[in-house]
């Protein structure tokens, strides 16, 4: 009977054969990436890919002989250098930055970089991997653009009314500007957020806006209230509310207006809301209230003082008023850093 042979592939054979398998997957899959990717390695390319060729303008050659960090944007080669040196040292993994790069044509286009450390060719080398996001930052500062007019058109507005209410009310003109200086101050010093601040100042431009359906009457009268005139003031946060709440701030503004006259045990208007249940802004705000109305000159008395309006909140911290913002009130004026 005749024997057929038989070739068989001894083991080194069969490793050498998945090693060049592998190998030419990963360059095919380096070829097709969606993102440009390269190697650098003793601050040169070592490696680039057709879509990096294609992003930056420059050829492979080209690429090969450059210096890579005299291809970005002089003012962010400082961070590229940063990042490079601490991803070969091992201290950042593959988390993404941003910066400006400048095409072969001169353009300057923002790239997201991602870079990594790896061994090539037996010496440490770096990875990196780039996607042009010019289109994206545009919109991003088009947007930026647009929220800021719109925040200058929103402010326009609410200084609108601030004006509307202290044309009727000449005695508490500039009351408004008063409280929302302080209760900004109060804020930072409590260390409140930028956006925190923000909300507290809209607020407290536009606390007294519900005064706009008191008499005027009522509102310059000299001496004590009776008791209906005082009631129909104390309508003016609800009212301000119903003013302030189809306008869509991007804080609790119209609840904040809402509650500026509640107190901590629950003697405020218009609800009776204790402690906790009151916003932080509005008591913030609803101290520096109390402070510019005690300080100022009101038709209904003279002005008591800026001591006798420390006195009075220091008298019922906790009991009427917020205690930290009171705290943050007293320091601001015992350091002299505010003054009306």
């Amino acid at each position: 009977m005749a024997m057929r042979s038989v070739l068989v592939e001894k083991p080194h054979q069969q490793n050498h054969g998945k090693l060049k398998e592998l190998g030419e997957l990963a360059q095919a899959l380096m070829r097709s990436a969606g993102t440009g990717i390269y190697i650098i390695q003793d601050k040169k390319f070592r490696y680039v890919n057709y879509l990096f060729e294609e992003l930056t303008g420059y050829t492979e050659e080209e690429l090969l002989n450059a210096d890579p960090l005299s291809l970005v944007y002089p003012k962010d080669r400082q961070l590229v250098r940063r990042m490079a040196i601490e991803n070969l040292k091992g201290r950042q993994g593959p988390l993404p930055y941003e910066y400006r790069f400048v095409r072969k044509n001169g353009d300057i286009i923002w790239v997201l970089e991602r870079v990594t450390s790896t061994e090539y060719r037996g010496k440490r080398a770096t990875v990196g991997s780039f996607m042009d996001i010019t289109e994206r930052k545009l919109d991003e500062e088009e947007l930026k653009q647009g929220l800021k007019k719109l925040r200058q058109a929103m402010e326009g507005a609410v200084q609108a009314m601030a004006v509307i209410v202290e044309s009727r009310d000449p005695y508490t003109a500039g009351h408004q500007r008063r409280v929302t200086d302080l209760a900004c101050a109060i804020a930072i010093e409590m260390g409140l957020s930028q956006t925190q601040t923000d909300g507290i100042r809209m607020a407290a431009s536009t606390h007294d806006i519900g005064k706009i359906y008191v008499p005027a009457e009522i509102l310059s009268k000299s001496g004590k209230l009776a008791e209906i005139e005082s009631s129909i003031i104390k309508t003016h946060p609800q009212v301000g509310y119903n003013v302030l709440k189809e306008i869509e701030f991007p804080y609790p503004v119209a609840q904040i207006v809402l509650q500026h006259h509640e107190r901590m045990d629950g003697s405020g208007y218009p609800a009776g809301l204790t402690g906790d249940y009151i916003l932080l802004e509005a008591r913030i705000l609803g101290v520096a209230d109390v402070v510019e109305a005690m300080a100022s000159h009101r038709p209904y008395r003279p002005a008591l003082g800026i001591d006798k309006a420390l006195e009075e909140i220091s008298r019922y911290k906790g009991m009427l008023y917020d205690p930290e913002a009171v705290d943050a009130c007293l320091r601001l004026f015992a350091d002299q850093r505010f003054k009306f």
